[in-house]
């Protein structure tokens, strides 16, 4: 195989968060044609890989080639959060 071949972006089939996780063990993975059980929800049936890897970076790198494809595109982290998550605080200023 030559050094200068490039290899065809890939996207994985419908997959479950368990199914996910499995495959991509504590990686972040950019997510598309996620089917979300409620509309505005985090929670999903099943959704497509289109970047993974062990920084943000990898992933979104990956998700490059498929960039213009996808309107909603979904962030996750497959392994365990260690620290307090953030929660949204609302900014009051001028125009609130």
């Amino acid at each position: 195989m030559d050094a200068n071949e490039t290899f065809a972006p890939s996207i994985s089939e419908p997959l479950t968060w368990s199914e996910i996780r499995k495959r991509y063990p504590d990686q972040q993975v950019c997510l598309v044609e996620i089917d979300r059980i409620h509309p505005r929800g985090l929670a999903f049936r099943t959704a497509r890989v289109a970047g993974h890897g062990k920084t943000r970076r990898e992933a979104f790198d990956q998700m490059r080639s498929w960039e213009g494809r996808y309107d909603d595109v979904g962030r996750y982290f497959t392994g365990r959060a260690n620290g307090w998550l953030m929660r949204p605080s609302p900014i009051l200023d001028d125009e609130a």
